[in-house]
């Protein structure tokens, strides 16, 4: 029999009190299927909001008591994680997870996915990403999670962020890429779509794409040394 889902009350109260206990993992990998059933599924409510903490101590128990580990929900684990990009959640979990773990499928195209959104590659990662919808090895709720209206969704929106952070404008090619969008009227679509999204686009000109000012954007000083030049995106875009 399947064990209960805790509330996020129970899950607050394991965390507090029962880190170490091998006895939580039942309940805290219960939590990690609702999770993406209320984030990622077809009845998605937010019950069970993402919590890394959480995630983390079962990464942690899995890698003090291994006859405990299950692949699945690690798997599980790790695309909720990679689905909070531009967070550093993959890396962190990631490290806890054992390197013949993430060898194998389907954790090495999560792996993937996540070096990708790093290096900026997003035309390459869509294509990883839509991987996992049909991999042999995944687990079905990985699968219906990956296709999900609300993942997609959320990643746009998480890239789009970056390049509206950085750039003023950008070239219509470069988004369209990068969003996984066909051409520049299903853009508009999309924009007008989300609320979210069309708080960070201003306006189409010609083969531009003109961001909401922000002082991010607009005062160059201000912009972090380190942040990755227009220039890197393109090309490698261009190369993909």
């Amino acid at each position: 029999m399947a064990a209960a889902t805790p509330s996020n009350a129970e899950v607050l109260a394991l965390l507090a009190t029962s880190k170490s206990d091998p006895t939580t993992a039942t309940k805290l990998e219960s939590y990690v299927k609702a999770q993406i059933e209320s984030l990622y599924g077809r009845n998605a409510d937010g019950s069970s909001p993402y919590c890394f903490d959480a995630n983390r101590t079962l990464a942690k128990l899995y890698q003090y008591f291994p006859h405990l580990a299950d692949e699945s929900i690690t798997s599980l684990i790790l695309l909720l994680s990679l689905l909070e990009y531009p967070s550093t959640d993959f890396i962190a979990l990631s490290c806890l997870v054992p390197a013949r773990v993430q060898e194998r499928e389907p954790c090495a195209t999560l792996a993937r996915c996540s070096d990708l959104l790093e290096r900026c590659q997003f035309a390459t990662f869509w294509v990883t990403f839509r991987e996992l919808v049909i991999a042999e090895n995944a687990p079905e709720e990985l699968k219906g999670a990956a296709a999900s209206p609300a993942a997609v969704r959320g990643i746009r929106r998480s890239i789009l962020n970056l390049l509206s952070l950085l750039y003023r404008a950008a070239p219509m090619g470069v988004v369209l890429a990068a969003l996984d969008v066909k051409d520049a009227a299903a853009l508009g679509e999309l924009v007008e779509g989300d609320a979210v999204i069309k708080d960070m686009v201003e306006a189409f000109e010609g083969d531009r794409v003109l961001f909401v000012a922000r002082d991010e954007n607009t005062k160059r000083s201000k912009v972090n040394k380190a942040a990755l030049s227009l220039d890197t995106i393109m090309t490698n875009l261009a190369a993909q």
